[in-house]
């Protein structure tokens, strides 16, 4: 997906052309004072789907759904676990 750099000042003028660019595809980093800030991409898109193109993780293999139930009984061990936990940083 290409990326292209837009000020915030022209971002605020054509907010309307900006979005329509990125429905169209088109991923835009927004500037401030030339700093990135920020990124206008298509809904469609994903950060999982970025790191798929870039090569750094993989396509599921099978739908989470797909995947057998775990065997034996149900536990709350590790909630209890984690309240407790929680219970003794408050401060």
């Amino acid at each position: 997906m290409p990326e292209h750099s837009i000020g915030i000042r022209e971002l605020k003028q054509n907010a309307s052309a900006a979005v329509s660019r990125a429905a169209a595809g088109e991923a835009l980093v927004v500037t401030d004072h030339g700093r990135p800030v920020a990124r206008l991409v298509p809904l469609g898109a994903s950060r999982t789907s970025d790191l798929v193109a870039a090569g750094l993780a993989r396509s599921p293999r099978a739908h989470l759904a797909d995947l057998p139930r775990p065997d034996g009984a149900p536990s709350t061990a590790l909630s209890e676990a984690l309240a407790h936990d929680r219970e003794d940083q408050r401060y």
